[in-house]
């Protein structure tokens, strides 16, 4: 298992993937903090420095996590788009070790954006907050426990980007059918009918963020639930790897 581990890693690095779509994450994630203390601070010391307002401007460190979501489709589903799921497949008969070695190298992926994306996302703040007149509180447990949350969530979304591109395997098909989930059908969900948005994917990982918004479930309780979606997905992305010719 280790060696199918370090043959996905490998093929992820040696691809221009990484050169473009991580660093976009992490990119958008630091214009969400800094859109986020600019916007809501408006030179109110107060407003920043409380545990609402930390929660408010680490919570858009998670904006990336839409891109990471991305990578890891391309990750699954480029295999069959370029044709060489074949090869993966004729090499490594046992599908689903295929697909399990996909999950743990994008879940490393997106832990690895979320703790660049945290420790950057803290520089900025703390910069902004400055020029703001205000002091980033680095010891208060809002930080650490919104910043660990990013951690989880970026990871999960990778995960779930993998098992997606698994189950879909278009991979065209399968990016323009999550972001347009995500960007609207869920967001319209969200806010149309809240009792049911609360338990979709996006609400789930805003949840693990600690995202100030009313009707959320808790942290934990979204972390369940955002790994449940991306394990079932998965399951079923190794049924269909299982029994259709690749």
């Amino acid at each position: 298992m280790i060696h199918l581990v370090a043959a996905e890693g490998l093929k992820l690095r040696t691809t221009r993937l990484l050169l473009g779509m991580i660093p976009a994450a992490v990119a958008i994630s630091l214009a969400g903090v800094a859109g986020t203390v600019l916007v809501h601070g408006g030179g109110d010391r107060a407003v920043l420095e409380s545990a609402k307002g930390v929660r408010q401007v680490l919570s858009a460190t998670g904006a990336g996590a839409i891109l990471v979501l991305v990578v890891g489709i391309i990750i699954s589903a480029g295999e069959y788009r370029y044709g060489t799921a074949d090869d993966t497949f004729l090499t490594t008969p046992r599908r689903h070790q295929v697909l399990a070695a996909k999950l743990a190298v994008g879940s490393g992926l997106g832990l690895a954006v979320g703790v660049v994306t945290s420790l950057a996302s803290i520089g900025i703040a703390a910069v902004l907050y400055s020029t703001e007149g205000a002091t980033f509180p680095l010891d208060d447990a809002e930080v650490w426990l919104t910043l660990a949350g990013t951690l989880v969530y970026t990871a999960l979304f990778a995960m779930l980007g993998v098992a997606l591109g698994s189950l879909v395997r278009n991979q065209v098909l399968a990016v323009t059918g999550a972001l347009a989930w995500f960007a609207v059908v869920e967001h319209a969900l969200v806010n149309l009918a809240p009792d049911i948005g609360r338990w979709l994917p996006a609400a789930a990982g805003q949840a693990i963020i600690r995202t100030p918004l009313d009707g959320l479930l808790s942290p934990l309780a979204g972390t369940a639930l955002l790994a449940t979606y991306a394990v079932a997905i998965a399951l079923s992305g190794i049924r269909v790897a299982a029994t259709r010719d690749a």
